[in-house]
């Protein structure tokens, strides 16, 4: 019983570490860490619904072109051009939604919030 009571605690404390990161990690994508203003926050919600509708879409669109991608690995012959076409629509569309998130950023946060959220950008990629 004692064992399995030693073995119970470190699996606990190994699974605490990683959560930690997780948390790290929300914190950041939750822009806490740039002390917005009010009339910032009010803005960047609207931001951030529209952003969170557009990753809806896109996950949606990655569905899709990573069926399209199995149909070609599945053929006869493999077709390598459209297997890079499709790399390359997928990679367009996470850019183009990337690129509106930090357009429509830019002018609402200062210099000071601007470096603060891009060292913390790769939390908010499209993937």
């Amino acid at each position: 019983m004692k064992y399995f009571i030693l073995l119970l605690l470190l699996t606990t404390s190994l699974f605490s570490d990683s959560d930690e990161h997780n948390n790290e990690r929300h914190i950041n994508k939750e822009l806490s860490h740039l002390k917005l203003s009010k009339e910032q926050n009010t803005k960047i919600k609207k931001i951030l619904k529209e952003f969170r509708f557009d990753l809806k879409e896109f996950r949606e669109y990655k569905e899709e072109i990573e069926k399209r991608r199995e149909e070609i690995f599945i053929k006869e012959v493999f077709d390598i051009e459209e297997l890079n076409r499709l790399n390359q629509e997928l990679d367009t569309k996470s850019h183009e939604i990337e690129n509106r998130l930090l357009k429509r950023l830019y002018p609402i946060l200062s210099k000071k919030q601007r470096k603060r959220f891009i060292h913390y950008f790769d939390d908010w990629e499209v993937d």
